[in-house]
């Protein structure tokens, strides 16, 4: 089954001046998605520190925890980075 999960990623509390905002970020997190089994999209939603992540995933493959995890270790040149959120689900 198809789950669309909506998550905010918060990266202020380490580097404020960030936002959500850096390109070099997003792309990692895209080419990252894309390569996990059971992700079938994703995408962002609104702009700087209201930016939502979507990602449409088969919720048997891919666990919202895992998701979660996933987020934790990005970006790869500063671990950590993102906070993650669940929105909606």
């Amino acid at each position: 089954m198809i789950t669309r999960s909506v998550f905010h990623l918060d990266c202020t509390p380490i580097i404020p001046q960030c936002g959500f905002k850096c390109a070099k970020c997003l792309q990692e997190i895209k080419f990252v998605l894309d390569k996990i089994e059971g992700v079938k999209r994703s995408y962002t939603e609104g702009e700087g520190e209201n930016m939502k992540l979507v990602v449409e995933h088969d919720s048997s493959d891919v666990t919202v925890e895992y998701l979660k995890e996933t987020f934790g270790r990005l970006p790869s040149f500063y671990k950590g980075f993102f906070i993650s959120e669940l929105l909606e689900t």
